[in-house]
């Protein structure tokens, strides 16, 4: 029995920040240049990344796979995440609130989808018929790839859904008083 990890991120060559209850986003993080005819004063990339955990059993001539645990984060994409120069100090803080709520916003989606996937896919087993046995690895991390992206497409249509409620409901963090119940209700993710 060998154990092992893939990373099927939304692109693994970009550094990324996972969600974390003790770590807020700053202003520092969003490293992409602004569009100077942008309408928005900032903007949050966010995504979704997986590390399944997969166990190889060889079986006769057959290789099984069996999915130990999918593990799903919520991840902020710096190189993709800009904000205008010319924000206000005071804007500057309501703003920076209103993009870390689109991150916690990803976080939610992912922990409610984090027990629907490992109730679905925990100890999924399938086989792989390869007679060499890095063929047989190579044919398990496509077949759960496919599963992931399956998983992430999920994941980007709920968080797309969420953020025009967020957006519509908050006038894009401009009204307080909404803007406001979705703060106290991102604290419940720090608790």
């Amino acid at each position: 029995m060998q154990i092992f990890v893939n990373n099927t991120s939304t692109n693994p060559e970009l550094p990324v920040i996972i969600w974390n209850k003790t770590r807020v986003l700053k202003w520092n993080d969003f490293k992409k240049k602004p569009d100077p005819e942008a309408k928005a004063s900032a903007s949050s990339a966010i995504g979704f990344e997986s590390k399944p955990l997969i166990e190889h059993i060889k079986t006769g001539s057959k290789f099984k796979f069996k999915i130990r645990d999918m593990h799903l984060h919520a991840v902020f994409i710096p190189d993709f995440s800009w904000v205008m120069k010319n924000v206000c100090e005071k804007d500057s803080t309501l703003l920076l609130k209103h993009e870390q709520g689109h991150f916690d916003l990803a976080e939610e989606i992912t922990r409610k989808t984090r027990i629907k996937t490992t109730n679905h896919f925990q100890n999924r087993s399938f086989i792989v018929k390869e007679k060499d046995e890095d063929k047989a690895k190579k044919n398990a991390i496509f077949q759960v790839t496919k599963i992931r992206k399956e998983i992430d497409g999920k994941l980007q249509k709920e968080l797309k859904s969420q953020e025009t409620k967020y957006e519509n409901k908050t006038n894009h963090g401009l009204i307080i008083e909404f803007q406001e119940k979705y703060n106290k209700r991102f604290e419940k993710l720090r608790e």
